[in-house]
């Protein structure tokens, strides 16, 4: 039996690598692809060749864009998600949420790529609805960490009793998400000490 190049190729990725970690290095490379090129420029063809592989490869582990980008999104979301819990590992207190807020913030290299895999993905998202709905479910699981970081907060008598805490998570992502677009639009904003004391600030309003 004569295999072509392309089936070879395919054999051999899936032989080397298992499937799920084949996927996340697939769109990971879509993450490269996107943050240099943008959505819009990335497609199949050209993670094809930032793994330098075939299209067919791609392929194999997912059916078209929309799925890879999908799951690229869902990892962002896990990264994300991963960071917070990580932090959520120390006492409770105000600069643990503070901490766990600073992981929207493009403070670094890898959360940098992340906001603008984020904010692509968003654009990317309108008038799709589907793509939206997928978008809402992920800003959804980071907005549940939030509020309950603050209604454990509130039981330790450490922020007010009267406050509203899916409110606050609202305002809280409002308030984070707006500093981490001010870094992507203007020339002079706020470096990552003014980031994080924008943050502190606003606890002022809600701390016993």
């Amino acid at each position: 039996m004569i295999i072509c190049q392309d089936e070879y190729q395919i054999y051999l990725f899936c032989f080397l690598m298992s499937q799920q970690d084949r996927r996340i290095e697939v769109s990971q490379a879509a993450w490269r692809v996107i943050v240099r090129e943008g959505l819009d420029r990335t497609s199949i063809r050209a993670i094809a060749r930032e793994l330098d592989c075939t299209t067919g490869v791609i392929t194999h582990y997912f059916r078209d864009k929309q799925e890879l980008i999908l799951f690229a999104l869902n990892q962002v979301t896990k990264n994300l998600k991963q960071a917070m819990q990580k932090v959520a590992e120390k006492p409770l207190s105000i600069e643990r949420l503070i901490e766990m807020l600073c992981t929207f913030l493009p403070l670094d290299t890898k959360r940098q790529e992340i906001l603008k895999v984020w904010v692509a993905f968003l654009g990317y998202a309108v008038g799709r609805e589907s793509l939206m709905v997928e978008h809402q479910i992920s800003a959804g699981q980071l907005r549940e960490i939030i509020m309950q970081e603050l209604v454990a907060l509130q039981s330790a008598k450490i922020i007010r009793e009267d406050i509203d805490t899916s409110i606050e998570a609202n305002v809280l992502l409002a308030l984070v998400n707006g500093i981490a677009l001010d870094s992507l639009i203007q020339n002079q904003c706020l470096d990552p000490q003014q980031q994080k004391m924008a943050i502190r600030r606003y606890f002022n309003e809600i701390t016993i």
